[in-house]
Formats: C-alpha cells, structure tokens, sequence
C-alpha cells in the first residue's frame, strides 16, 4: 500500500504522493465548527476543492492507499492520522463524494468508513534496493493500527472530490477534501476479466522457499502450483501479491495471513498462491520485481484477486482486506455456503 506524504510540508509532499495514488490535491478545510484550517485559502480566493497547503491546526488528515480509482464501484481504503502525526481508530469517518465536473456543492454519495485493524504477523519493512540503482528505505516509513475502508462509487471518469468528515469520541467535526482522477478503466486487471496466466514458480521450480517469498513463516501450500497451472487447474482460485519483508506499510504481512486463514477454511476445494512482488526476496540489497506483478499491471501492492473455476476475476482488493470479505468471495464463486 502506498503511503501518501507526512503532514510536514503538505503542500509539497502531498502533491508529489499524488502522482503516485492518482490524487490531484489535498485540501484540509471547515475543521471544529466550520473553523478555517487552511493556510492561505480564503485570502488567495480558492474555494475547498483548490490545492492549498494544510494548516497546521487541523486536527487530523487522512492519507490514501489507493493506486487504481476507476469507473464503476471502488473500495477506498485510508489511515487517518492526528495532530501528532499519530494513526486513530475510534473516529467516525463518512465519505461524502463530489463530482466536480458537473456540481462542487453537492454531494452525490455519502458512505460510513469502517475500521480494519492491522494484524501483528508482519515483520517490519526492510531498507532494500532495486536493481537499476534506486535505493528504497521502508524503514521510516508509516507503521500504523489499520485502515479505514468504504464503498464508493464513481459514474463516469474525470476529476472527482472526496470531503471526509471525521469525528471523534468526544469532538467536533473535521472536514477534510481529496480531489480524485477516476481512470476510465482499472489499471489492474479489472472484475469480469480473465485473469492473466503469468509463469510464476513454484517449489517444483525452486524448492528454497526462502526464493520464492519474504514471508517470515510461509505457507508452503501457497507455493504447490504455478499461477498458470492454478488457473488451469479447473477449481477457484485465491491470488495474493505481496511482499512481507519489503512492504511500504505493514499491510502485505496481515493481508497474507488472512489469506492463509480463509484458504485453509475453503481447502481443497479452492487453490490459493502468492506471488512474491520481487523475482529474488533472499537478495533485498538488489530487489527485481517480479515478471508476473509487471504483467498484471498492479499499480501498488498488496493485491488480492478471487479467480472463478474458468478464469474470470470476480473479486479483488487493493490493500487489506477482511477475512469477512474474503471469504464471502470466495462463497460466491463456490456457489454455496459449505466450508
């Protein structure tokens, strides 16, 4: 999950970010009773959607994790971090969606965030290096509770607004504005698509799993099969690519833990593989990516696909997802509720 900028120096950090998650601004505006926490706004002339750099009374900023907003229904996931620059999970967060375009007052959504805790599998991130000379220090990056999630849909692609109103226990609201660009399409393969049938290796390829994945305890079922062979395998199948060790937050270690459990719970009548997001997790000094997280186009990671018997993807999620969620995907495409 990628990580959107620190508080300090929003007004830089949080534009550079937002080449990465796909995010045209951030605005924090109307905190505590409609109070201005925004630097310069009001005097410069520009209304909440105009990028403007956060003052630094606001009480609280979320911070996205999405990579792939796209037309259609959309599973936005954020941390919410306080003055401190400290992650919170007991405040109330509803997601009030604009589309700019057409109506900048009016909302034409509003949904109630919930809360997903983070697991206390994954190991912290290590300082690692890409092959190519780019140096990558995870180390000081967010560590965190959880994340927020909400269902959120956009109806056609553009620039759109997210206002975030979030309350705490005993507080008054705070109002926090994203401006969105909405892809056309998913960069990642999208719901109803056949899954791309990428070469990965197994332990018939390679029986060091220290090779095949960064996971401190790994699951050597999820290592039996090649992607290409799950798929043909004629069963659903569950894919997660992640990276435990090497993880821009803390997500990909709990996100793989949870797709052990559900495997296990559905097994054997449901395949499950991960693919490690690097060809060579034993040599984190010059990580190369994988050819199959390439081939699938994933813009961030970790990414959770559920696979029908024939191949078409019928669920995925950018991020963590829920045990709940997970395996009632994987129900559907079973067709029935037995374990």
């Amino acid at each position: 999950m990628w990580r959107m900028g620190r508080r300090t120096a929003l007004g830089v950090v949080a534009l550079a970010a937002a080449v990465v998650v796909g995010v045209l601004a951030v605005v924090l505006a109307l905190s505590s009773g409609d109070e201005d926490a925004v630097s310069g706004g009001a005097a410069a002339g520009l209304d909440r959607w105009d990028l403007v750099q956060a003052g630094g009374e606001a009480p609280y900023l979320p911070t996205l994790a999405n990579a792939d907003l796209s037309v259609g229904m959309n599973r936005l996931s954020f941390t919410v971090q306080d003055a401190r620059g400290l992650t919170v999970s007991d405040v109330d967060v509803v997601a009030r969606i604009y589309d700019l375009e057409r109506d900048r007052e009016r909302p034409v959504d509003s949904v109630t965030a919930f809360f997903i805790p983070f697991g206390a599998e994954s190991p912290l991130p290590q300082a690692h290096r890409h092959v190519g000379g780019s140096g990558v220090s995870d180390a000081g990056r967010y560590v965190g509770a959880g994340v927020y999630v909400a269902p959120v849909r956009f109806g056609r692609a553009g620039i759109w607004g997210i206002e975030f109103a979030i309350t705490p226990p005993e507080g008054e609201e705070t109002r926090v504005h994203f401006r969105l660009s909405v892809r056309e399409e998913s960069q990642a393969p999208g719901l109803g698509e056949m899954a791309p049938a990428s070469r990965t290796r197994s332990l018939g390829d390679e029986p060091d799993i220290r090779r095949l994945t960064s996971d401190p305890a790994p699951e050597p079922g999820l290592y039996q099969l090649r992607l290409d062979e799950a798929l043909s395998s004629g069963q659903p199948l569950i894919v997660a690519f992640s990276t435990p060790a090497f993880c821009h937050s803390r997500t990909c270690g709990p996100t793989l833990e949870i797709v052990k459990r559900v495997w296990r719970a559905w097994a054997p009548r449901v395949q499950a593989i991960h693919v490690e997001i690097f060809e060579n997790p034993h040599e984190p000094q010059a990580l190369r990516e994988a050819a199959a997280f390439l081939e699938w186009n994933l813009p961030s990671e970790p990414w959770v696909f559920v696979i029908d018997a024939e191949g078409t993807i019928r669920a995925r999620f950018e991020g963590t997802v829920t045990v709940q969620e997970l395996s009632g995907a994987v129900q559907a495409v079973l067709g029935d509720g037995a374990g």
